[in-house]
């Protein structure tokens, strides 16, 4: 089957893309003109044309990715696929008719998501459960993003975000029958016009849970304890793992404790749970080490929410605290250029010595009136500097990192960031 996938170089559709590929079928996507790693590597890689397909009656389906009206290209092919008749599924859609089986377990909330999935993935292949699973960022261990398993069990990562063609969240497209929900606080305000809205969708999402599912919850997230009462089913609170680790800090121990939390409910045994965890190193980009020069680390982290850079730093200070630690901010996400966002990010970098805000970047659907701007950042994080252009930036840390510092960068898209902070390290080394 000849499949075209419109937005192709997501996190949900590259990797759908990949797999879709090693089970014979024939794909081709499209996207905007520039695509940036790491899903330019995976599907370069996996030799897949993107933007040379043209929309005809050789395309047996069309998979439609959440960033498709993003772009002037891929809303004009998806078009053209209406016009031709050709048929079509949501990436979201497709996601939840062909990867989800009986056994489903959805991970979802506002953070630990992509590392509870990933950690789990792994337990359930040692314990022979051999899941199906979809994660939302790239594994350090050897592990695909997207697996598609004959088994009846499933593991997927599951947020609340709307957007492309889905008119709910999209956790609400997936059947569940066991939940792990690390909060339920309003993350997405791109999606959700209050705090009321992204309340709903996670009340509607526990409802979902049958009375012989079984809902795995974080007790110490002001967000669920309103919420508990709309699930039906078994209810288990999770703590902080205290088995042996790799990963950084304390939210991993208990990113670590729900995913332990769901493994012995299931039977999998402590043996198995151990083994995994000793041997599981995280995923890309969340608190990753990628270098240590001269004594200097270099961290890079995904996080852009205020609760989410805030609980980073913190894992960063308890694990090197005489470190002067200091950060390399970019504002991507669409969620944080609200001035809504304020007052979480007036306290998120408390843990920082340093923070150094790149130059900011806005969507066409943010709002003139309400966007951050550099000036509220400047105001409200205390010792931030605003270096909007990479010379400045690259020179800035060349000549202030020292011996025993740490710097963590922030980012979560783009290539520009990431080319100036291997630039950081690059010179570094050359010292």
């Amino acid at each position: 089957m000849h499949i075209h996938i419109i937005g192709i170089a997501g996190s949900m559709t590259a990797p759908l893309a990949i797999s879709l590929q090693k089970q014979g079928h024939f794909i081709t996507g499209s996207d905007q003109e520039k695509i940036y790693p790491p899903f330019s590597y995976l599907l370069e890689k996996a030799k897949i044309t993107i933007n040379e397909t043209l929309i005809n009656s050789g395309i047996d389906l069309a998979i439609i990715g959440s960033s498709y009206a993003s772009f002037i290209k891929t809303k004009e092919e998806f078009e053209q696929i209406k016009l031709q008749k050709i048929p079509y599924i949501s990436a979201t859609e497709y996601i939840s008719k062909n990867l989800i089986k009986n056994n489903s377990i959805l991970i979802a909330g506002s953070y630990g998501k992509t590392t509870i999935t990933a950690a789990l993935a792994c337990v359930l292949k040692n314990a022979g459960f051999d899941p199906s699973f979809m994660i939302g960022g790239q594994c350090i261990n050897n592990l695909e993003s997207l697996h598609f398993s004959n088994s009846d069990w499933s593991v997927i990562e599951a947020d609340e975000s709307i957007n492309g063609l889905d008119t709910q969240a999209k956790f609400l497209y997936y059947p569940v029958k066991y939940l792990i929900l690390t909060s339920a606080s309003w993350e997405h305000k791109e999606s959700y016009q209050s705090e009321i809205e992204n309340s709903l969708a996670f009340k509607n999402l526990l409802s979902n849970l049958p009375s012989d599912g079984l809902l795995i919850y974080n007790s110490n997230e002001p967000s669920i304890l309103p919420l508990l009462d709309f699930a039906k089913c078994k209810k288990i609170s999770y703590k902080p793992t205290i088995l042996p680790n790799q990963l950084i800090g304390c939210h991993n121990e208990n990113n670590l404790g729900a995913v332990e939390t769901l493994a012995l409910s299931l039977q999998i045994s402590p043996q198995i749970i151990a083994s995994s965890f000793k041997t599981f190193k995280g995923i890309k980009r969340r608190l990753e080490i990628i270098a240590d020069v001269k004594d200097i680390k270099f961290i890079d982290d995904f996080a852009q929410s205020g609760k989410r850079v805030e609980v980073s730093l913190k894992a960063v200070r308890d694990s090197f605290p005489k470190s002067h630690i200091k950060v390399f901010y970019e504002n991507h996400a669409s969620f944080m250029q609200y001035r809504s966002n304020l007052k979480e990010l007036s306290s998120s970098f408390i843990f920082a010595d340093e923070i150094v805000i790149y130059k900011l970047k806005f969507n066409t659907k943010t709002n003139l009136e309400n966007r951050l701007t550099a000036k509220d950042f400047l105001n409200i994080i205390p010792r931030s500097i605003y270096l909007p252009l990479p010379t400045d930036v690259i020179k800035h840390y060349n000549m202030s990192l020292k011996s025993g510092d740490v710097l963590v960068h922030f980012s979560s898209g783009g290539s520009e960031g990431s080319k100036i902070f291997k630039e950081i390290i690059s010179l570094q080394n050359k010292k």
